[in-house]
């Protein structure tokens, strides 16, 4: 299981490299970019910052609070401006001194992009956490930072708001930055 799901992530990882469009760019530049309605692919990472959950705060220095992901994604046209997107991240949370050198855990995270103006969209996503058991949703911010001809390098806020995995877990509510490429 784990093997398929490396070649997947794999796979899925190099189809970007070899195809363009991204979420950023205005829909009418690439309304003939891929058929079928077909408006892109990104790939980046992401990096969780601070999370909060019952009164207490955890921060990126903090051991068992470090993780980064790395997103992939597939974009699509709707009949109107909205985009919807399709985006699965890979968690890796690293152990140091520990008997477990590492953890992982897969998003799935899919939503609909609004592009505004200037190279900015707003965001929403739907977020399952396979691994960690946990549901919620993804609201972003994402600028368009250096554009290319067929390419855009893209930062994003990410602020997500996540319940479980158990029923007295409550509700964590976090802030990262995904860093990413557009194709």
């Amino acid at each position: 299981m784990k093997k398929t799901l490396l070649h997947l992530f794999l796979c899925l990882g190099l189809w970007p490299v070899i195809t363009h469009s991204q979420d950023s760019i205005p829909v009418s530049q690439n309304m003939n970019a891929h058929p079928n309605g077909l408006a892109g692919f990104h790939f980046g990472v992401v990096q969780p910052i601070v999370a909060f959950q019952n009164g207490e705060s955890h921060f990126l220095n903090e051991q068992n609070f470090y993780e980064i992901g790395f997103p992939l994604g597939v974009t699509f046209h709707t009949n109107g401006k909205v985009l919807f997107d399709l985006e699965f991240v890979p968690f890796l949370k690293p152990y140091a001194n520990s008997d477990t050198p590492y953890e992982t855990h897969l998003l799935v995270h899919p939503g609909f992009l609004f592009p505004i103006s200037k190279g900015f969209t707003f965001g929403i996503r739907a977020a399952f956490d396979m691994g960690t058991n946990q549901f919620g949703f993804t609201p972003l911010i994402n600028q368009v930072i250096c554009r290319g001809k067929k390419q855009v390098f893209f930062i994003e806020i990410v602020a997500p708001g996540r319940f479980g995995p158990e029923k007295d877990s409550g509700y964590t509510q976090a802030l990262a930055l995904h860093l990413g490429f557009g194709f």
